[in-house]
């Protein structure tokens, strides 16, 4: 301050129509003329960065005397008054702490605090794109994103509070203390402390830990930076590898018409280092590291924003009291100020907009595929391909074969920036587990499903020929006399034996399955070290605890498990010797889960019938091994999976894991093809349950499982009004949260859920003797009814548990009858579990009218009720495959 000035009673707070930028002005009346002299009020008489470096180049130096500098300079210091929020409330009158640019669709700016709505709306608009960006992260419970240059935390804090359902933790890095105090305190006010953190720092030199972020968000802050590409690059740092970066900012102009000159004259006087234009922001962001950064032009709302500031300065110079007169000059001035703001914009001086982008993910293929990796998403960057050594040390994605050993050691000295190892392989026994869990690395498979399709089909082959004894009669002379009847028929069909398996992963149910389609007689035995009850009960298993027993009753054993220290020698000589001599061994497991010397001991004195051996141990078995002079022994070459389908799959879907685990570009497509016939169904099954009179106005619910959470009612609307835009993945109704959430924790094999209030089924639900499954249509329902004891409104979440084991209490069911409150239907998908519905409150209708017809009840034979049962759910006749695709024709969005 010069040393001749006098102080006046009151600071006045002058912001620069770009930010606002808050400072007291200690000012004499003669100074106030000075200013006034500045017929061009484009420059911020060097105002220090809130949010960037602390100084700027233009800065007047407080020593500098009077005469060298008759404008007044500002003074930064301690606003315990908040005097830029209250110049916001007293000028533009809005009464907010959103201090950014505004988005204005659907915003009537004649309106009180429509300054404080758009720019709220423009931090609704920004996050809603970087979900866009990110499904994959839209609706986990653990997202966490940074704003850097966050103000008074007020878009922090609106977000943190809007989707705290999402967000755990939103990072405000900002270098005002003022506005970090008045973030820290709105937090607090707001029960948001736990979720909102604020961090004084500089927003191109943070203090948070790389790689930590799913998206870096920032309004309007980054003008300040001194240089941009630091500002980029810090923000890349912070980023997870798969996550976007979401900003928006003024940038220099880039109309043709435009000069050089000008545009520097701009920055000049507006104190802006690094004004960099859209395209010269969209290079530096891409050389920072960052991949599909885009801009979207805003300056049509900004305009509106600037025009909204100048209708109510002018207004406040008209009609309001603006105090000293010192404080009028200085309104007059910004008055202009922003006049001339507006001119620029329709000159194309200045733009203001988004830009997005996501962060690259590096992958390193540390071994040769077997067919050449052919990568079609440049969000992907292979290793070899990159030329940054840093960043190609910076691997994120680490994929091997089943001969790549990954020890702890090896585990433990991978980058710590791997989050994701895959596997061209079925099995895992190569990889520490543990390791990769306590270094937080994801472990997938590729070629998954074309390894389960083909080692089931392989594995179901040899059960068939070695209960036929097929593989004893190579070689074996036609009979001279002729084919006859009485010749070589020591073979069993599959349908008439006992089949045991050890383990129930996804290959041992895909066999299961397979051979339920072509032997719905045969006995299947299994043990596990954890029993599936609902597959148990759908592929008719029976489960025998003791691997002796198990042995001792089967005709042939197929071990199908994981090697692991607990399944090690698992089928030992004592398993062995419980082995009937007719019955056979097929191993399709790792060689190691077998006792080799107790399995050729049994083979040698015929003790069993014969071995089929997918794999041994050792691997490769030696040459001198007595094993392979045994004619009841056959060894195949760890076979499985040697076909060119199964390599190609290997490869193929390397690509998709990763995209599915970052949420990148080609996985998108699918996800949101799945999501959109996923609402569509949800849509159709709302206005059939209307469409038949089974609503309830806009009460009880439907929801479909998806991705991580599901899809439900959105709740108070018409049933017969819903369209699939309406479904959404957080109900208005508790109760609807804690019925849908017990069931799916209850059945994870369900993927949708219906609970209605029908009329008949709402009264057998009030009956003591409840549901009687006595028609045809029952069937669907015989032996599947859960029962649940009504305990007033199901508000409580602390009832989910007894929903749940009420529904686990009945394995296998597709029902739950709500005593004295309703039903809930669940299955495989909403046409499924909607059908079921509807038939379900019709066969309760059919039982009242039996009931009402006093008549003596017929009730059928329990074998043919469960004989119709079994017929009722094969492929062709399940719930909805006939009828949805008729009940959808009778319903229309348009």
């Amino acid at each position: 301050m010069p040393p001749n000035s006098t102080v006046a009673d009151k600071p006045i707070c002058v912001s620069d129509s770009f930010h606002f930028s808050s400072f007291y002005w200690r000012e004499s009346s003669a100074s106030l003329a000075g200013m006034d002299r500045e017929a061009d009020d484009d420059s911020v008489a060097g105002a220090n960065v809130s949010n960037g470096r602390r100084s700027r180049s233009g800065t007047i130096d407080e020593t500098e005397s009077p005469t060298e500098q008759p404008v007044l300079k500002p003074l930064t210091v301690a606003n315990p008054d908040r005097v830029k929020l209250k110049f916001y409330s007293n000028v533009l009158g809005d009464n907010s702490t959103f201090i950014h640019y505004g988005k204005w669709d659907g915003i009537d700016s004649d309106k009180p605090g429509a300054y404080g709505r758009a720019s709220e709306a423009m931090t609704d608009y920004m996050y809603k794109l970087s979900l866009g960006l990110l499904p994959h992260r839209a609706e986990a419970n653990d997202f966490r994103y940074v704003d850097l240059g966050s103000g008074t935390g007020a878009s922090a804090i609106h977000l943190a509070e809007k989707h705290s359902l999402t967000i755990a933790k939103a990072t405000c890095v900002n270098l005002c203390h003022d506005q970090n105090i008045t973030a820290v305190e709105r937090a607090a006010e707001m029960n948001l402390s736990d979720k909102v953190e604020v961090v004084e720092a500089s927003f191109d030199e943070t203090p948070c830990p790389s790689n930590h972020y799913d998206l870096a968000f920032s309004q309007d802050a980054f003008i300040h930076a001194i240089s941009k590409s630091q500002a980029y690059a810090e923000a890349y740092r912070v980023t997870k590898p798969g996550g976007a970066f979401v900003f928006c900012d003024l940038v220099c102009g880039n109309d043709p018409d435009l000069t050089v000159q000008e545009l520097a004259q701009f920055a000049e006087k507006n104190r802006i280092n690094d004004w960099l234009n859209p395209n010269q922001t969209i290079k530096t962001c891409a050389e920072a590291g960052w991949a599909d950064v885009k801009f979207i032009d805003l300056s049509t709302d900004l305009r509106i924003s600037f025009s909204l500031m100048l209708k109510k300065v002018s207004f406040v110079l008209e009609h309001g009291d603006t105090g000293s007169s010192s404080s009028r000059v200085l309104l007059m001035n910004y008055r202009d100020s922003i006049c001339r703001r507006i001119t620029q914009i329709e000159r194309g001086v200045f733009k203001w907009g988004v830009f997005h982008a996501r962060k690259p993910v590096r992958m390193d293929l540390v071994v040769k595929p077997p067919v050449p990796f052919v990568k079609t998403n440049h969000l992907i960057i292979d290793a070899k391909d990159e030329i940054d050594e840093v960043k190609k040390a910076e691997s994120n994605v680490v994929i091997v074969d089943i001969l790549k050993r990954m020890s702890k050691e090896t585990v433990d000295a991978l980058p710590s920036t791997v989050e994701l190892l895959i596997t061209m392989s079925a099995g895992l026994d190569h990889i520490d587990l543990d390791a990769c869990k306590a270094k937080g690395i994801v472990v997938a498979n590729s070629g998954r499903d074309a390894i389960t399709s083909h080692v089931v089909q392989y594995c179901l082959s040899f059960i068939i020929i070695g209960l036929r004894d097929a593989l004893n009669q190579l070689s074996v002379p036609f009979p001279s006399s002729g084919w006859n009847l009485n010749w070589n028929c020591d073979g069993k069909p599959l349908t008439s034996s006992t089949i045991a398996i050890i383990g129930l992963g996804l290959i041992s149910k895909s066999l299961i399955e397979e051979i339920r389609k072509i032997a719905p007689e045969a006995r299947i035995i299994y043990n596990t070290r954890t029993r599936d009850f609902d597959f148990e009960n759908k592929a008719k298993l029976e489960y025998i605890a003791d691997i002796g027993e198990l042995a001792a009753q089967c005709d042939v054993l197929v071990p199908m498990c994981a090697l692991n220290r607990q399944t090690e020698h698992l089928i030992s000589k004592e398993v062995i010797s419980k082995l009937r001599p007719h019955a056979g061994f097929i191993n399709m497991s790792r060689g190691k889960v077998v006792d080799t010397d107790a399995l050729t001991e049994a083979l040698d004195k015929k003790a069993i019938k014969y071995a089929i051996l997918d794999t041994t141990y050792p691997e490769p078995l030696p040459k001198e091994h007595p094993l392979w002079n045994l004619d009841n022994c056959f060894i195949f070459p760890h076979y499985a999976t040697n076909t060119m389908a199964v390599r190609e799959a290997l490869v193929s879907e390397i690509q998709p894991i990763i995209e599915d685990h970052y949420g990148l570009g080609h996985s998108d497509e699918r996800r949101k093809a799945e999501e959109k016939a996923l609402r569509y169904d949800l849509a159709v099954a709302h206005r059939l349950t209307a469409k038949y009179g089974m609503d309830m106005l806009v009460w009880n619910h439907v929801s479909a499982r998806f991705r991580t959470g599901c899809l439900i009612t959105p709740g108070r609307k018409m049933w017969g009004s819903i369209v699939p835009e309406d479904l959404v993945y957080s109900s208005t109704n508790v109760t609807a949260d804690v019925i849908h959430d017990a069931v799916y924790s209850a059945r994870p094999d369900i993927k949708a859920v219906i609970h209605l209030h029908t009329p008949a089924a709402t009264a057998i639900s009030c009956l003591e003797e409840g549901f009687k499954p006595i028609t045809q249509d029952g069937a669907y329902f015989y032996g599947k009814v859960a029962t649940y004891d009504w305990d007033g409104l199901s508000d409580d979440a602390s009832e989910g548990p007894a929903i749940a084991a009420a529904i686990k209490a009945v394995g296998g069911c597709n029902t739950l009858l709500m005593h004295n409150h309703g039903f809930v239907c669940f299955g495989p998908s909403v046409r499924h579990a909607w059908v079921l519905a509807y038939y379900f409150e019709k066969v309760c209708e059919i039982q009242l009218r039996v009931m009402q017809s006093g008549g003596r009840l017929r009730m059928p034979s329990k074998a043919v009720m469960q004989k119709a049962a079994e017929d009722s759910y094969l492929p062709e006749f399940a719930p909805g495959v006939c009828e949805w695709k008729a009940l959808c024709e009778e319903i229309s969005f348009d």
